[in-house]
């Protein structure tokens, strides 16, 4: 039951993937190439609209847990934010058309907390890792068609064009929530206890969080990197396809190997491997060097993301999974988000070698804080079980797969 109801959110998943890995590349090209914005300033409003997202998370995650829904969150967020990524293309001044971008982020993140919550309300504890792997391999295999097709609409059209294709695309997502998509099964709410319940929610969301600071910087660079060192537009599109390339075949075995092996290894394996591709790309010199490079550091990711994803929805209630998916990512993406304004800087100031400096020492010290508050406990006692939350009467039962009916 549970893996016929991910299939429709997987086709949703499918359609709604050319969005934040496309625009993370594209859209400070576009800032700079079409509306003469400066590299600094084109990282400053994604940065923003990526913050504006994050702060959003525990909100809607936390509704969505009051009103035991997940479906009207997703529709509500693709519906709202089509007509903001429709008006962008046609507002004069980088300024304006980072503004309306950044409130079609925000908008759009509405929905983010209840498709994890949703994810983890239907599989159950020991293949959350496996669910979220296959999504993240479909979103992976759904961005390279996205990639080839922005790459032929860039060069031929110009970069206001992809917005045409974001929103065409956002159509198929709302017909699919709307036809294919059921309303899973109302979740009670938990019973909410002292804020210390989020302690440890927090110290984890921090310690594997801090490396997202450089997978910020770089993620929206190495667009404006290739640039730099002679790639067109079609070389940009090969460079992200070979990192989604990579995330897509290595999701699903990733997210086996985080429900097999545990979730902290997961984490840690892909936190070792980002740092790899982050060498990488320091060293390369050549624009088609990042093809390796981003590749390697996208494997990092097809274990990190199901690591983290399933720690959270393994530890949290049920009545208040989406909330504390949300609060994980508002920590994961406020890093994250921060990335883009610090590598700006320090573009600015000393030139990409700064910046993929910056990004190798934060993963250092994210691996460094797994290793001391996380690993040695768990090669004394093995896998934990799942802990119990603080106040509650004793060890949650081990969950069935659910469905979503």
């Amino acid at each position: 039951m549970a893996r016929n109801a991910l299939v429709p959110l997987a086709l949703y998943t499918l359609l709604a993937s050319n969005r934040s890995g496309l625009w993370t590349v594209f859209f400070p090209l576009f800032l700079v190439e079409s509306r003469g914005a400066s590299e600094p300033f084109a990282l400053a409003l994604l940065s923003a609209a990526f913050v504006a997202s994050s702060l959003l998370g525990p909100i809607a995650g936390r509704w969505s847990d009051r009103l035991g829904r997940r479906r009207p969150f997703l529709l509500g967020a693709e519906a709202g934010a089509l007509p903001l990524f429709l008006a962008v293309p046609f507002l004069p001044t980088a300024l304006s058309a980072g503004l309306v971008f950044v409130a079609a982020m925000a908008v759009l993140s509405l929905g983010a907390p209840a498709l994890s919550a949703y994810v983890a309300d239907i599989t159950g504890e020991r293949g959350r890792g496996r669910g979220f792997g296959l999504l993240n391999a479909v979103a992976a295999s759904g961005g390279i068609a996205g990639f080839f097709i922005a790459a032929f609409l860039s060069e031929a059209f110009g970069y206001p064009s992809l917005f045409f294709f974001t929103t065409a695309v956002m159509v198929g997502t709302v017909l699919v929530l709307l036809t294919l998509v059921a309303e899973g099964a109302p979740v009670r709410p938990a019973v909410r206890t002292s804020p210390r319940e989020y302690r440890s929610l927090a110290v984890f969301s921090v310690a594997v969080s801090v490396r997202s600071l450089g997978v910020g910087a770089v993620g929206t660079f190495y667009g404006l990197y290739a640039i730099s060192l002679g790639a067109t537009p079609l070389g940009v599109s090969l460079i992200a396809v070979a990192g989604m390339a990579a995330l897509a075949l290595a999701s699903v075995p990733g997210g086996r190997y985080v429900d097999r092996a545990g979730e902290i290894r997961g984490i840690w394996l892909g936190t070792l491997l980002t740092l790899g591709g982050i060498v990488l790309f320091l060293v390369a010199d050549r624009w088609y060097f990042l093809i390796p490079a981003q590749g390697v550091r996208s494997l990092g990711l097809a274990f990190l993301s199901p690591g983290m994803l399933a720690y959270v929805a393994n530890r949290a209630p049920a009545g208040r999974r989406a909330e504390h998916l949300g609060i994980f990512s508002l920590v994961n993406s406020t890093f994250w988000s921060v990335g883009p304004l610090i590598g700006g800087i320090l573009l600015a100031v000393g030139g990409s070698v700064a910046l993929l400096g910056f990004a190798l020492a934060v993963t250092l010290v994210s691996l460094a804080a797994i290793e001391l508050l996380y690993v040695p406990r768990r090669r004394s006692r093995g896998n934990d079980p799942v802990p119990r939350m603080p106040g509650s009467p004793g060890p949650p039962a081990r969950e069935p797969p659910a469905s979503a009916t």
